[in-house]
């Protein structure tokens, strides 16, 4: 068996007051632990490292050798955990993370501002791409973090950090603008803007669809994009109706591009979460960014 570092901690305290009672009595331990400590170091190193005296211990020429090298080790150890110690106390680096694009367009920025505020010396490298290929991507120990809208998988820590409502959007001058609301039903008419496959919104749809008694392909799909802003742009182009995240429906309507109409009989809500991968690259920078996360 491999020696641990309490052996070589025991050694070092006999050799300095040639005692293995004194030993054990400063480091509070029996003197049967002290003598079973240099025996298995005895053994480990197939040398003798002490010589019995009527007056104590003395090292021998190997237990000299071991003697230097121990200090140098153990001196070597304490530093390390020092280091480790102040860098769990003040992390730095880099935070590697993927998001969805409603989270990591909307949600993500503002947590890491106020995370800055605190940890300045941790930066982010973020990629925002659809919720499938972020889980794909913290599997494979790419990322760090991801945000995503939909729980693909339940074998990740995660933690809620914020919900969001899926609306309809049509463009101003579309007949729905001036309704008070449309049912599920009329949707199936128009023409409809999709997000990608892979994507957490178009899971959400698909799902409450399901609910619903209906199916994908009740919807008349025109077109498939990759992102809330592409797909406004389309709507607001008059290519469609599409159903997004409403953070960036409002700002889009506020801008005058879209109109969001409620839809009487689908309503559908999301929780938006953060999920740490199991083996991190970064451990004290994403431990402190979950801490501050979950407070």
């Amino acid at each position: 068996m491999d020696p641990r570092i309490s052996y070589f901690q025991t050694f070092i305290t006999a050799a300095k007051t040639r005692s293995f009672s004194k030993a054990a009595k400063k480091l509070n331990v029996t003197q049967g632990t002290v003598s079973n400590h240099i025996s298995s170091l005895e053994q480990y190193f197939d040398a003798q490292l002490f010589l019995r005296t009527p007056d104590g211990v003395e090292l021998t020429l190997e237990g000299e050798i071991l003697y230097n090298k121990a200090e140098i080790i153990l001196n070597h150890i304490c530093d390390t955990k020092q280091s480790i110690r102040i860098l769990h106390e003040h992390p730095e680096g880099t935070i590697r993370m993927a998001a969805s694009t409603t989270p990591g367009e909307h949600i993500i920025p503002g947590l890491i501002r106020e995370y800055s505020k605190s940890y300045p010396d941790v930066d982010f490298d973020i990629q925002i791409t659809d919720s499938e290929k972020c889980f794909k991507l913290l599997e494979n120990g790419e990322v760090d973090v991801i945000s995503v809208g939909s729980l693909c998988s339940k074998k990740y820590d995660s933690v809620v950090i914020g919900m969001d409502r899926l609306v309809l959007i049509v463009p101003p001058n579309h007949p729905f603008a001036s309704k008070k609301y449309v049912q599920l039903i009329d949707i199936f008419k128009e023409d409809y803007i999709d997000r990608e496959e892979g994507s957490g919104t178009r899971d959400v749809v698909i799902n409450g669809l399901k609910e619903m008694g209906y199916s994908y392909e009740d919807l008349n799909v025109v077109m498939r994009l990759g992102s809330n802003s592409s797909i406004i742009t389309a709507v607001s182009e008059g290519y469609g109706i599409s159903i997004i995240s409403e953070i960036p429906a409002k700002k889009a309507e506020e801008a005058g591009l879209v109109k969001i109409v409620p839809i009487k009989d689908f309503d559908l809500t999301r929780y938006l979460y953060l999920i740490k991968g199991h083996k991190t690259k970064n451990p004290s920078a994403v431990k402190s960014f979950w801490d501050f996360i979950k407070q």
